[in-house]
C-alpha cells in the first residue's frame, strides 16, 4: 500500500568527494592541502529524499547510479537513509558521476562531472502524493516528468540548483510555470531574473535565503517569513535539499506556510551542523536534539 504522503524524488545521483580544513584557497599554480576527506552519496533529490526519510515520509529516488567504482557505495548509502530506490545503472562506457565540495569561509564552493542521462526513462511513475525534482537541469532534460506526475494527480516541487547554462534557456520558466513549488536561493534566483526569466509556479516560490531565513511568496501576492534557526556551521553542503525536505514533510501534512517554512529552516540548520549533504548516523543523532529542545 501506498503511503498517504508518499513523494518520488527525481534527479542526478552523485558520489560526493568533502575535502575540509583546506590551508587555502585552490587556484592555479597552487597545491593545497585538506585536514580531511569525507565520501558521501550526493545529488539534490537523494538529499532531499533522505531528510523527507528521516521525518517519517515515504520518499522513492528515481535516478542513475554513478559509474563504478562509485555505485556500490552510493546504493549502500541509499539504503541506509531508508529511501525506497527506482535507480537504474548506468551505461558501461559512462565515467564516474561525482562532485568534489569544499567548504570553507562559510560557504562551499563545487566541481562536477555530469554523465548521461539523470533518471531513468519511466513510461509510468510509482504512486505517490507528490513529485520533487531535484534540479531544473533534470526537468529540461526530462520534459515529460512533469506532464506524467500531473496525470498521476501528484502535486509538484522544483528546487533550482546552480546551473549557467540552463538558466539561459528560453524555455526555463514556461517548466517553472508547471510545477506548483519552485524553491531558488537568492543568488539563484538573482541569476534568473538577469537572464529575463519570470518565476510563476503555480502555488508559490520560496526563497532559500541562507542566515536570513526563507520565504514564501504565493502567486496571489502574499508573502510569509521565517526567521533562520542558530546552529554552528560545519559544511552548507545539502542544506537548501534538506531544507526542502522539511517543508515538503509539513506542507503536504496540511501546515500553513510560516511552519512549514519554520520546519524547512530546522532542517536546514541540521544539514549544515555536518559534513557533507547527508550521513545517516549525525543526521539521527542531530534529529534526536532538535527533536528534545523543541519538546
Amino acid at each position: 500500500m501506498t503511503h498517504p504522503n508518499a513523494v518520488i524524488c527525481a534527479g542526478r545521483l552523485y558520489c560526493d568527494l568533502v575535502f575540509t580544513g583546506l590551508d587555502a584557497t585552490p587556484a592555479g599554480g597552487r597545491e593545497v592541502f585538506a585536514e580531511a576527506l569525507d565520501m558521501r552519496a550526493g545529488g539534490g533529490a537523494f538529499i532531499t529524499a533522505a531528510y523527507l526519510s528521516q521525518q517519517g515520509i515515504a520518499a522513492r529516488l528515481v535516478a542513475t547510479l554513478p559509474a563504478a567504482p562509485f555505485d556500490q557505495f552510493v546504493e549502500t548509502e541509499i539504503n541506509a537513509a531508508g529511501i525506497g530506490m527506482l535507480c537504474s545503472a548506468p551505461h558501461p562506457a559512462d565515467a564516474p558521476q561525482i562532485t568534489v565540495a569544499y567548504p570553507q569561509d562559510g560557504d562551499r564552493a563545487f566541481l562536477t562531472r555530469r554523465v548521461g542521462a539523470a533518471i531513468p526513462n519511466l513510461t509510468k511513475l510509482p504512486k505517490a502524493k507528490h513529485l520533487h525534482i531535484g534540479e531544473l537541469t533534470t526537468a529540461l532534460e526530462h520534459p515529460k516528468l512533469i506532464a506524467q506526475a500531473r496525470a498521476a494527480g501528484m502535486t509538484i516541487s522544483l528546487d533550482c540548483a546552480w546551473d549557467g547554462a540552463a538558466f539561459s534557456r528560453r524555455d526555463v520558466g514556461d517548466v517553472i510555470a508547471r510545477v506548483d513549488l519552485f524553491f531558488p536561493n537568492a543568488a539563484e534566483y538573482a541569476e534568473l531574473t538577469r537572464h529575463g526569466v519570470v518565476a510563476a509556479p503555480r502555488r508559490a516560490t520560496v526563497m532559500k535565503l541562507g542566515a536570513s531565513g526563507s520565504e514564501y511568496h504565493a502567486k496571489n501576492g502574499a508573502v510569509f517569513a521565517a526567521p533562520a534557526q542558530p546552529t554552528k556551521v560545519r559544511d552548507l553542503t545539502g542544506a537548501g535539499d534538506a531544507f526542502n525536505a522539511g517543508f515538503l514533510s509539513a506542507w503536504l501534512t496540511g501546515a500553513d506556510p510560516e511552519a512549514a517554512l519554520a520546519n524547512g529552516n530546522r532542517m536546514g540548520a541540521l544539514a549544515v551542523s555536518q559534513i557533507g549533504g547527508f550521513n545517516p548516523s549525525a543526521a539521527r543523532e542531530k534529529s534526536g536534539q532538535l527533536a528534545a529542545a523543541r519538546s
